[in-house]
């Protein structure tokens, strides 16, 4: 059986702003009426950016995003000035897209903080109109659970990303920063994929594809305004043509108990982390696919295993369930087995290596414990001790394994047994 998903940013934005350092105080104060905002955040822009960082990833892989002077206006009374921010490379923005240089002055005239304002993910119609006030609250203070928030320096370095319900927000390029392009590269034919990555406390929650960027020898470090040129990123995206990416979670999986509980898995409907993180790293990529089936892996002391094959364009992530033992097994022991396989499934799309499975299972002990033990609790009525009991199930050689007492080791591995024989849960019909 197929299961079709689409994955659409919804109403929410992304937006990145960029601060710097303030002014000496020492410098000549202007009533603010008198002071032209243009020459001075020109001043302010000059003398912070050779102090920051001048190699941030972005601007080694998508070159070099600069001001657009022509194009600033003044609000707020002289106290806010908005400046286009151009870059020379060819870029395909999947929603909606604004960004912005932002200077702020204080009463006297001077700029107090500068940086650059990018907003995503609504329309476009929906950003320009509301250009000017989105702004203002994001100088203010002012976070909207509506919009998702990123502040970076004026070489694209972020500095904060936290949102108004607590999750951290980092772009990063397809595969990790392991395999990242400089920027002679970007300008040879290479198309880069970026995704908004959403983490809290340190733990990735979901991913949303951002934009695609690609270079060519012709793009060139010229600051041309010429709209009719091809390389030039003004800053203004309305999206893809197609605006959607339709992919695919693959269910070949025949034990009808089986297959009831992979499709629980990857049902969007349901709300826990790992479901929206398998729905969102596999569902905005046309070039990742998972394939879930279910065979006799004459080793009953594998409950499921996870393959990956390539071809020029994609990467297929292709996970066995053992049905010579998983047919007797209880649903909530096979549900923690399909999550189990869809998060090294997951650890493979993000570029971690898989020169070793137990490189996953300490990732899985050290961050996805609770995530997994929570996700078969959305699905059962199963004790908070039981979930978690399950949710170690495989990850016995991992450090943090090592870290539990003999009690709590005995006590885990005999709730495996148990679920995984049937003696305890919701038995296949």
């Amino acid at each position: 059986m197929y299961r079709f998903f689409k994955f659409i940013l919804g109403p929410g934005l992304v937006a990145i702003s960029l601060w710097s350092c303030s002014l000496d105080d020492a410098a000549p104060v202007l009533p603010i009426n008198l002071a032209d905002p243009i020459p001075l955040a020109k001043e302010f822009y000059t003398q912070e950016k050779p102090k920051q960082v001048s190699s941030s990833f972005r601007i080694q892989t998508e070159q070099e995003i600069f001001p657009f002077w022509a194009g600033a206006k003044i609000h707020a009374g002289g106290r806010m000035l908005i400046v286009p921010a151009h870059r020379k490379v060819q870029v395909r923005y999947e929603a909606g897209y604004l960004r912005r240089f932002v200077f702020e002055l204080d009463e006297r005239g001077q700029v107090i903080r500068g940086g650059m304002l990018e907003l995503a993910g609504k329309e476009l119609e929906f950003l320009l109109h509301n250009e000017v006030l989105l702004v203002e609250g994001f100088l203010s203070g002012v976070k909207s659970k509506d919009l998702t928030y990123l502040w970076s320096d004026f070489v694209a370095r972020p500095l904060d990303g936290t949102q108004a319900d607590g999750r951290v927000v980092t772009l990063q390029r397809e595969g990790g920063a392991k395999s990242r392009l400089d920027a002679q590269a970007l300008r040879t034919e290479f198309c880069i994929d970026w995704y908004w990555v959403y983490s809290r406390d340190g733990v990735v929650v979901f991913e949303v594809y951002s934009h695609t960027t690609c270079g060519s020898a012709s793009c060139d470090s010229a600051r041309s305004a010429n709209a009719q040129d091809a390389c030039l990123d003004d800053g203004v995206g309305a999206g893809g043509d197609e605006g959607q990416i339709i992919y695919k979670i693959e269910n070949n999986v025949k034990s009808p108990c089986i297959s009831g509980q992979v499709n629980k898995a990857v049902d969007s409907q349901f709300k826990n982390q790992i479901t929206s993180l398998i729905n969102s790293a596999f569902g905005e990529s046309e070039k990742f696919d998972i394939i879930l089936e279910d065979n006799n892996l004459n080793d009953n002391s594998l409950d499921g295993v996870t393959g990956i094959s390539f071809t020029e364009t994609v990467m297929t992530f292709t996970i066995t369930l053992n049905s010579e033992v998983l047919t007797s097994s209880s649903q909530e022991y096979i549900l923690a087995v399909v999550f189990h396989e869809l998060l090294h499934a997951y650890m493979g799309h993000l570029g971690i290596d898989k020169s070793s499975i137990s490189i996953d299972h300490e990732n899985m002990a050290n961050n996805y414990l609770n995530m997994l033990s929570k996700a078969l609790m959305e699905h059962y009525s199963i004790s908070g001790t039981n979930a978690n009991y399950l949710a170690w199930g495989g990850l016995h050689e991992s450090s943090k394994w090592g870290q539990l007492s003999q009690d709590q080791k005995n006590q885990i591995l005999q709730t495996n047994h148990e679920y995984r024989s049937g003696v305890k849960g919701v038995k296949c019909k």
